[in-house]
């Protein structure tokens, strides 16, 4: 325990029987945790966090208009925090990211922040070669962008710096909305990213996300080995991440591109372009939780397919009907292949644990009648860290697994509406703002 001089600072007090996780580094507090406020405490700035016995535990971000009131950013009680502070946060995510993990030569485009994976709550920072792209999500980290965008830039050795969200995101937090802000001189906003040899375009300002699924690297390189003269279905492929590893490195014979977006398609084929691969691929613009259906009714047939849905689940409150549109999907998606054909089946709500997740495909293998054999289940690239003691942070699950012969009949798949409320996509790294934490995430 850490010696506590009274300071001006609001303090919040907890519940008794609410510290345990934060003692043991969990970075959230939540509203339900908290007995009361003392002292002089505004939106976004820094409180001390004290157990029900008056003990400090942890300092951090508070904002009263959010589930999780207090953003913890450091358990010493000397700590400033402050432009030192964040300075060598920043110097420490990215030092690792180049030394320990030689993100530079695997790819020009990874993340370099992972918010509170890195110590830095509500911040992510994505690289794209010469351009960062910055997300203040938390009204705290917003309050100190000033200090933190040169570090950044100098760090970094870039001069711009932009700001892109997702619509509503930091509407969560309070927070006016922002589509986008430049730091530094104007940048391209479209322009190609290069990781393990491939070559992809990337609009920063229209893409989803950052405008990559960065996350995704490591996953896309695994699974070129079961692709050798496959017929391969791409869902919801936006620019054609795993599509393009299949036909380039995997040497698949044909890729169908399935997505509901134009601009996904249109970045798919300057994709194929760029990498100088055969453009005589099929591109299907569809809602694919109503297209699939259609697909296995008219007896189309794959040998490996990847599902790499939006976030159908945004929070716990859309839990069931996220996991009944995934099982729906992948029960679907089971029944277009051969005996012994692949599914690489991935989630980014940060509301599904694994266990729901591994649940749901079991659910799915029976309702299509085709035992399934995991052969690999994987997370984000390792630019995209867990925090130990914040299991929300791992958000990313996938799986490739085998599909054996059918075993039995397969079950109704149409009686229920597959198609989950209004998924994002756009934020898979984001953290969920639940009351009680999945345990996962």
């Amino acid at each position: 325990m850490s010696q506590y001089a009274v300071s001006s600072r609001g303090r919040v007090i907890l519940k008794r029987g609410k510290a345990k996780p934060l003692w043991h580094r969990h970075p959230w507090v939540y509203s339900g945790a908290v007995q009361e406020v003392r002292g002089h405490a505004l939106d976004g700035e820094v409180v001390d966090v004290m157990d029900e016995h008056n003990d400090f535990i942890a300092k951090g971000f508070i904002n009263f208009h959010s589930q999780i009131r207090v953003r913890l950013l450091s358990w010493d009680v000397h700590e400033k925090i402050g432009k030192d502070f964040f300075q060598r946060k920043i110097d420490e995510a990215m030092f690792w990211r180049e030394r320990t993990l030689a993100m530079r030569s695997k790819a020009n485009a990874y993340r370099l922040i992972h918010s509170e994976a890195d110590g830095l709550p509500g911040l992510t920072v994505d690289r794209y070669n010469k351009v960062l792209v910055a997300q203040f999500l938390s009204l705290g980290m917003d309050h100190y962008r000033d200090i933190i965008v040169p570090i950044l830039q100098q760090e970094a050795k870039v001069e711009t710096v932009v700001e892109h969200y997702t619509p509503r995101y930091r509407e969560l937090e309070g927070l006016p909305e922002l589509d986008h802000l430049v730091h530094g001189p104007e940048a391209p906003t479209e322009f190609a990213i290069q990781e393990y040899g491939l070559q992809f375009q990337v609009n920063i300002m229209k893409g989803q996300k950052t405008g990559f699924y960065l996350d995704q690297r490591e996953n896309r390189l695994a699974v070129v080995p079961y692709a050798y003269n496959k017929r391969v279905l791409d869902a919801f492929c936006y620019s054609g991440g795993f599509g393009i590893y299949l036909l380039a490195k995997g040497r698949a014979s044909n890729v169908v591109f399935m997505d509901s977006s134009n601009l996904a398609l249109e970045l798919v084929k300057q994709n194929l372009e760029l990498n100088h691969l055969p453009l005589g691929q099929t591109f299907l613009k569809a809602d694919i939780f109503e297209k699939l259906p259609e697909m296995q009714r008219a007896g189309e047939k794959f040998d490996l397919i990847v599902l790499d849905p939006p976030k159908v689940a945004p929070d716990r409150s859309s839990l069931e009907s996220g996991l009944r549109s995934l099982r729906l999907a992948n029960a679907t998606a089971l029944q277009m292949l051969p005996p012994y054909g692949i599914i690489v089946t991935c989630d980014c709500s940060g509301a599904i644990t694994w266990e729901d997740f591994y649940r749901m495909l079991s659910m799915a293998a029976r309702m299509a009648g085709r035992p399934l054999r995991i052969i690999d289940s994987r997370s984000a690239g390792p630019d995209h860290p867990a925090h130990t003691a914040c299991p929300e942070s791992s958000y990313l699950k996938v799986v490739v697994a085998v599909a054996l012969p059918a075993d039995a009949p397969p079950e109704p798949v149409n009686e229920e509406r597959s198609r989950p409320p209004e998924p994002a996509k756009e934020e898979r790294s984001k953290p969920e703002e639940t009351e009680k934490p999945a345990i996962k995430e």
